[in-house]
């Protein structure tokens, strides 16, 4: 088990999870941007 730990670096670990948090999120923003623009096309 330790060698497992020791091969997989924590900082590498927390750099791809901050990395796909972050293309989550952005994907999400983008997704309800399109929506909000929709919905004030629609209403002008």
């Amino acid at each position: 088990m330790d060698t497992i730990l020791a091969a997989v670096n924590l900082t590498t670990v927390s750099t791809f999870a901050t990395t796909i948090g972050a293309v989550i999120v952005g994907i999400a923003m983008a997704f309800k941007g399109i929506t909000l623009a929709k919905r004030a096309i629609s209403k002008a």
